[in-house]
């Protein structure tokens, strides 16, 4: 059972400043000392989209027990002692979510993404989904479809997806890779794929959007 942390920072004061910073203490304190502590770190990014200077983490474990033996030993490392050391003027909110990987979110799929080397940083997207109750096993199949249409025609390509154990349930993050960039925001009439969407709708009515940019220390990049 493949299990997806998501940490996200909100970095006060809202200042770019401040956010360099903190990528800047990240990437060379906590960043090594999740490595000895047992975390896999998937990617780190920049996020864009509802409250300003936010960073998305994903981490992954093989078990619920792993994660745990993981943030046990991360705060029990010196390195964390030597952030708080030099954390002031800054402020860290972090919310931590939980999830275990979804089906159709194939090792497959998120190796062939970390493996890529590109001469540029991508462009990535996150997308969570309020599903009603029940209604996971649907919602599965259907984004399932979804990723196959897309990355056939070379719109998106799911890097990961997973499911909240803890906290609000029913809740569906998806992670996809933009290879083309940021589409036009242009209006565009008409709902393409109504075959998949309009039965997705039934079990997930509620969809939120962020844009993800790679921070230095992400492994995707």
């Amino acid at each position: 059972m493949t299990v997806i942390l998501e940490a996200v920072h909100a970095v006060k004061p809202l200042t770019n400043t401040a956010f360099d910073r903190w990528v800047d203490l990240y990437g060379e304190i906590v960043v090594p000392a999740m490595a000895r502590s047992g975390y896999g770190l998937l990617g780190g990014f920049k996020r864009t989209g509802g409250p300003m200077n936010e960073d998305v983490l994903l981490a992954r474990f093989e078990n619920l027990a792993a994660v745990e033996a993981a943030s046990d030993a991360l705060r029990r490392d010196p390195g964390m002692a030597k952030l708080r050391e030099r954390m002031e003027g800054l402020t860290i909110q972090e919310t931590v979510n939980i999830g275990t990987a979804v089906p159709y979110a194939t090792d497959a799929r998120l190796e062939k993404q970390l493996a890529a080397k590109p001469d540029a940083s991508r462009q990535y997207m996150q997308a969570v989904l309020g599903l009603v109750s029940g209604g996971q096993p649907k919602a599965f199949e259907l984004v399932g479809k979804l990723a196959d249409w897309a990355e056939g025609a070379g719109a998106l390509n799911l890097t990961t997806a997973y499911e909240s154990r803890f906290g609000r349930r029913g809740v569906l993050t998806d992670i996809w890779l933009m290879p083309n960039g940021i589409r036009s925001f242009d209006y565009r009439p008409g709902d393409p794929l109504a075959e998949i969407i309009a039965p997705l709708r039934e079990v997930a009515p509620d969809e939120s959007s962020y844009y993800l940019n790679p921070l230095p220390y992400s492994p995707l990049q």
